[in-house]
């Protein structure tokens, strides 16, 4: 019979078709885990340019990044950042509001990346 001959081309079709289909942004962070060293609380602020890129197939918009204390802010664009292309989230880290010994913070990054949110770790030593 023809259709014994043709369900093999169609089934070819089919995964053809899927592997067309977008998989989602996705997020690549230049580093994971930011090392301060030690720090006074006398010191200036602390400014990191933390960069990513959309190593995706589809744009990607961070939507928000949260910051588990005061001593900790963040600036970013919600722009869309196409796949293959870089964005910059600034944190700025104030040692005066931080704690006396470890310091350890983490910051939500939350985005359409197909894994949602990202982590990233701010370690530091605070001294007087």
């Amino acid at each position: 019979p023809i259709w014994m001959m043709l369900f093999p081309l169609m089934l070819c079709g089919i995964s053809e078709l899927r592997a067309e289909q977008p998989k989602g942004a996705s997020i690549e962070f230049s580093t994971k885990v930011i090392e301060l060293g030690e720090l006074s609380q006398s010191d200036d602020k602390q400014i990191i340019r933390l960069t990513y890129k959309n190593i995706g197939d589809v744009p990607l918009v961070v939507l928000e990044v949260r910051t588990s204390c005061s001593c900790t802010d963040v600036q970013f664009k919600r722009d869309k950042v196409l796949p293959g292309e870089r964005g910059v989230i600034n944190i700025t880290m104030d040692p005066s509001k931080a704690p006396v010994g470890s310091f350890f913070r983490v910051l939500q990054v939350v985005s359409t990346s197909t894994a949602g949110v990202e982590r990233i770790t701010l370690k530091a030593e605070i001294i007087e």
